[in-house]
C-alpha cells in the first residue's frame, strides 16, 4: 500500500475510534474505570445510553467490516444500488434447502449426540475425530490457536488438547474443526476476507460460550454455534455477491460489501442453522436477533467482543480501549466482561500496541 494509502487508513482508525497512544494510555491506567469508559467514547460526544449502546456496537462492526475488507476501504464511495439490489434478491430467492447450502459435516450429528449425552466424556467426545489424521491435525491447530491457547507451551497431541480444556473446551473445539472447511472462501479483492471471518467466528463462538455459561445461564454448546453459524453466514454472503458482480460484470467495492454483509449475514445464518438441524435454539436466537432475551443478547455481544479483540490483535485499538468499547454493551455485569475478555484476548496472543496498552 501506498504511504498516501496508509495514512489514509490511519486517519480513518482515528476517526472510528479516537486517538489512541502511548502517551493517553499512561493516562488511563491511572483513571478509574467510569473515566476510561467515557475517554474512549469521547469522539461520539453526549448521547443516551441507549444510544451510546448502539453507537459502540455499530463502531465494532465497522472496524470488523474494514478488516475484513482491507485494502479496499473508500469511506467516500457510495453503494452500488444495481449490485446491492441483485444481491438482496439472490438471498432472498435462494433455495435454502440442506441441498443448496454447504453439506452439513459427516460428523456433526455424532457431535450433537455426545453433547446430550449427561454420560460423555471429553475422550470420548474427542473420538469422534480422533481416527482422522487429518480432523486431529486440524483440532491440534484450532486448539493452540489465539481462541483456544490457555499457555505458552503448544498442545502437540489429542491427549493434551484434553487435559487442557475439558470435556466442553473440546466439544468447541471439535465444532470448530467441522465448519472450518466449509467457510474457506477465495476472494481476489478482499484477500484478508477469509482469514478475517474465521478468526471471527472463533472468537465470536469462544465469548459466546463463556457468555452463555456466566450471564445469560444458557447452554454453552447452542451458543457456541451461533458464534460458528455467524461467521458461515458471512461467508456465504460474501460468495453470492461475488457471484452477483460477476453475472454484473461490476468490479466489487468496500460500501456494497458492508452493507450487503451488515444486512445478510444474521439472516443466512438462521437458514444455515436450519438445514443443518442444530439444536432449536440456535436458530430461534439467529432468527430473533433483536429480541431482548439471554441468547440473542450473548450473541450481540460475542460478535462485540470477537471484533474488539480482532481489532486489538491488529494493533488498531489498545486492549483497554477494547474492554471499555464493551462495557458500553448492556447486560454484561463488570466482572463477567473482565473474565470473558481476558479468556478472550489473553497475553499469549498480546501485540506490540499492547505492549504500551498497560492491561494485561
Amino acid at each position: 500500500m501506498s504511504a498516501t494509502g496508509s495514512r489514509g487508513w490511519a486517519g480513518w482508525w482515528g476517526r472510528l475510534f479516537g486517538r489512541a497512544g502511548t502517551g493517553r494510555a499512561t493516562q488511563r491506567r491511572t483513571r478509574c474505570r467510569d473515566v476510561l469508559v467515557a475517554e474512549a467514547v469521547a469522539p461520539t460526544g453526549a448521547v443516551a445510553a441507549g444510544e451510546a449502546d448502539a453507537d459502540a456496537e455499530a463502531r465494532l462492526h465497522s472496524g470488523l467490516y474494514a478488516l475484513a475488507l482491507h485494502p479496499a476501504l473508500d469511506g467516500g464511495a457510495a453503494c452500488n444500488e444495481a449490485l446491492l439490489e441483485a444481491t438482496r434478491q439472490a438471498l432472498l430467492s435462494r433455495d435454502w434447502s440442506a441441498r443448496q447450502l454447504p453439506r452439513r459435516p459427516q460428523l456433526l450429528p455424532q457431535l450433537i449426540q455426545t453433547v446430550n449425552d449427561p454420560e460423555s466424556s471429553a475422550r470420548a467426545t474427542a473420538a469422534i475425530i480422533g481416527q482422522d489424521p487429518v480432523l486431529t491435525g486440524n483440532l491440534l491447530r484450532i486448539a493452540n490457536s489465539p481462541a483456544f491457547r490457555m499457555q505458552e507451551r503448544p498442545v502437540d497431541s489429542l491427549q493434551r488438547a484434553i487435559t487442557l480444556v475439558g470435556t466442553e473446551g473440546i466439544r468447541q473445539i471439535i465444532s470448530a474443526v467441522l465448519v472450518q472447511p466449509v467457510m474457506h472462501l477465495q476472494c481476489s479483492e478482499f484477500p484478508q476476507f477469509s482469514t478475517i471471518i474465521w478468526e471471527h467466528a472463533l472468537l465470536s463462538s469462544r465469548a459466546a460460550a463463556d457468555h452463555a455459561r456466566t450471564v445469560s445461564q444458557q447452554d454453552p454448546f447452542a451458543a457456541q454455534w451461533l458464534g460458528l453459524t455467524q461467521g458461515l453466514g458471512a461467508a456465504l454472503v460474501m460468495k453470492q455477491l461475488l457471484q452477483e458482480a460477476q453475472t454484473l460484470q461490476v468490479p466489487l467495492d468496500y460500501p456494497t460489501a458492508e452493507a450487503v454483509l451488515r444486512q445478510w449475514t444474521l439472516p443466512v445464518a438462521q437458514r444455515v442453522a436450519a438445514a443443518w438441524e442444530l439444536p432449536a435454539p440456535v436458530h430461534e436466537a439467529l432468527e430473533q436477533t433483536n429480541a431482548d432475551s439471554p441468547l440473542p443478547r450473548t450473541l450481540r455481544f460475542a460478535r462485540a467482543a470477537a471484533a474488539a479483540s480482532l481489532l486489538a490483535r491488529h494493533g488498531h485499538i489498545g486492549k483497554s480501549q477494547g474492554l471499555a468499547w464493551l462495557e458500553h454493551l448492556p447486560g454484561t455485569p463488570p466482572h463477567a466482561l473482565l473474565w470473558i475478555w481476558r479468556r478472550l484476548h489473553g497475553r499469549p496472543v498480546e501485540t506490540l500496541a499492547d505492549e504500551h496498552d498497560g492491561e494485561g
